[in-house]
């Protein structure tokens, strides 16, 4: 880091150790500009993040889920049906909180996940690096509240100059990893063996009766209802759920029983027909099919069918859960006189997770797991279990798309999208129109008459927010575009690729889920799911593309890497594994004992 950004770390970190919270409050006086003649009545401003939960898992995207609560947020604003954030959660998130890309951010890669090629690179910090400013630091410095409950990812495992604290939320309490047990701070992988959670600038462990959703949920309502109401507040409440391991509450669990017993294509099929009821797609649209390599549901034993059974009961638990939380947080805003007042955006960060996360260490894990876990059938997604639901729910996740997290197509990043609140004066409206995750800071900077800093902030140089306001979009749902139809949009991640331009799009997959070594084009107004690729019979187009995707990559300094990891052999077993079994041997052994 240069010699300035070193300065300013050490300022930062000073601030922290003499206040703990508030910090970026004592600079408010050097900011008047940023503040200058406020608008009146500024508002309110509630994101709302869930972590891997897939296009059709809320209710008014088509889920048999039960989402009241967000079912009723969406008739009463707009849900954006086109809407798209990055393939992995980091990226995403970095993006959320500061308008600039991944890359630019510090987030072309996955914390862990660098190759020899991006270890070290400009870009590859995996850290959200001070290139960028949140869009907490702007409005604090504006007179907002800022607060944060849940899911930070964004680093300061070792270093605080890099949580929340430090990057403008003034009352917060975060997990600082990017997953951990829902239970209890214990970590996801053997060599994290527990998490970190800080509040307001110190480390603290977890209260006793933790729960991620609900507590995450009764910190933030505790920090709504401390403070000035007169002054206006800026609130994430970042969901770890549903994102494995699979957890819920006993009696979120037994509302589930004998829902999944119909099995993947039958919930899929169900799915997909309201959808087209809704009018989220076309009637003749045509959704992804089943991947053939994976057990379709009539091939499955009677146990598996069980074990899946039970999976998709607990990822059903858990996003039922989550709306159940929503519900609470928008109670309290009425009852504090500030629901009208305030926009509330729900979203997801990538689409549902098909893998299967004991892949990445390979046997040593699946032994881990075995010892150290909980994995009898009938403490599945309770305490210390350890669950994931595997490809073939995903796939029903994200219907009606192809694939799903870690992956540029639509399945990876084609997220529910809903907007309420002041100034979205229309009630139950879709719009298709194509939007995506850099559009969030520009919109609610925007909303509350805060400039976008223009190269500079707190004296350090920082990277261009590079999204569009999608005030105009929300005011009236009848737009039928937000970006020029030349705008070009770009993904890179774990060497996965994809660009997008008007209604055209190309992908790059490393096979076997892609054509090997080479772009496939699809038209995505017409073709949705990804089915067809026109990079054959309109070569041209995808030509032009391409050359536009390599001089997107230039800008973005993305380092190329032909494949991640450099030996794809395996790559199916990270997301197939349960078509040979289903389950850790172990886990068989005790399904029913």
């Amino acid at each position: 880091m240069p010699m300035r950004r070193e300065k300013h770390k050490a300022r930062l970190l000073s601030r922290i150790a003499l206040t703990g919270i508030g910090l970026l409050a004592l600079l408010g006086s050097q900011a008047s500009a940023l503040a200058k003649a406020p608008p009146p009545h500024r508002p309110n401003f509630l994101i709302i993040v869930a972590d891997d939960l897939g296009y059709s898992d809320v209710g008014s995207f088509g889920s048999e889920i039960r989402t009241p609560n967000l079912d009723r947020l969406a008739r009463s604003g707009v849900r954006l049906t086109n809407f798209h954030t990055y393939s992995a959660c980091s990226p995403t998130r970095a993006a959320l909180l500061t308008g600039a890309s991944p890359h630019n951010a510090g987030f072309g890669t996955m914390a862990g996940d660098w190759t020899p090629q991006t270890e070290g690179k400009r870009g590859y910090e995996a850290i959200l690096t001070y290139r960028v400013a949140t869009v907490a630091e702007i409005l604090g410095r504006a007179g907002y509240r800022t607060m944060l409950s849940g899911k930070w990812d964004m680093g300061g495992v070792r270093d605080p100059a890099y949580r929340p604290a430090a990057r403008g939320f003034q009352q917060h309490f975060a997990l600082i990893q990017g997953a951990g047990a829902h239970f209890d701070n214990t970590g996801v992988f053997p060599d994290i063996p527990t998490v970190n959670y800080v509040e307001n600038g110190r480390d603290v462990s977890p209260p006793p009766d933790f729960f991620s959703s609900r507590t995450f949920t009764d910190k933030l309502i505790g920090y709504l209802r401390q403070g000035d109401r007169n002054k206006p507040f800026f609130a994430m409440l970042n969901f770890t759920a549903p994102h494995w391991p699979l957890q819920a509450p006993d009696e979120d669990l037994a509302r589930q029983r004998g829902r999944y017993a119909r099995g993947y294509e039958a919930i899929h099929a169900a799915r997909l027909s309201r959808q087209r009821q809704i009018g989220l797609i076309a009637k003749s649209q045509v959704a992804a099919p089943f991947d053939p390599d994976w057990p379709s549901w009539q091939t499955l034993s009677p146990d598996l069918r069980l074990l899946e059974e039970r999976r998709m009961e607990i990822y059903a638990a858990m996003v039922s859960d989550l709306d159940r939380q929503v519900g609470r947080v928008i109670a309290t805003l009425k009852a504090n006189g500030q629901l009208d007042n305030t926009v509330i955006i729900f979203m997801s960060d990538n689409g549902a997770d098909g893998g299967n996360p004991l892949d990445f260490g390979g046997s040593d894990w699946y032994r881990w797991a075995e010892q150290e876990r909980d994995l009898r059938l009938d403490q599945m997604g309770r305490r210390n279990s350890y669950v994931w639901y595997g490809p073939q729910w995903a796939h029903v996740s994200n219907t009606p798309f192809r694939l799903g997290k870690g992956f540029a197509t639509e399945g990876g990043t084609r997220v529910p999208f809903i907007a309420a609140g002041p100034g979205i004066n229309h009630r139950n409206r879709l719009n298709g129109a194509f939007t995506q995750v850099l559009d969030i800071v520009p919109t609610v900077l925007d909303y509350a008459g805060v400039p976008i800093p223009k190269g500079e902030f707190d004296g350090r140089p920082i990277e261009r927010l590079e999204g569009t306001s999608l005030k105009p979009l929300l005011a009236n749902p009848s737009l039928p575009a937000l970006h020029p139809a030349d705008t070009f949009f770009g993904w890179e991640l774990w060497a996965r690729r994809a660009g997008r331009q008007g209604d055209w799009k190309i992908v790059w997959q490393n096979p076997p889920w892609g054509p090997k070594e080479r772009w496939a084009l699809y038209n995505v107004a017409k073709d949705p799911a990804e089915q067809h690729d026109l990079s054959g019979s309109h070569p041209e187009i995808a030509r032009a593309m391409i050359a536009r995707w390599n001089d997107w990559a230039r800008q973005q300094g993305v380092v190329p890497i032909a494949y991640f990891p450099s030996d794809w052999s395996n790559v199916r077993t990270h997301f197939n594994w349960r078509s040979t079994g289903g389950t850790p041997k172990a886990q068989q052994e005790n399904n029913h004992k």
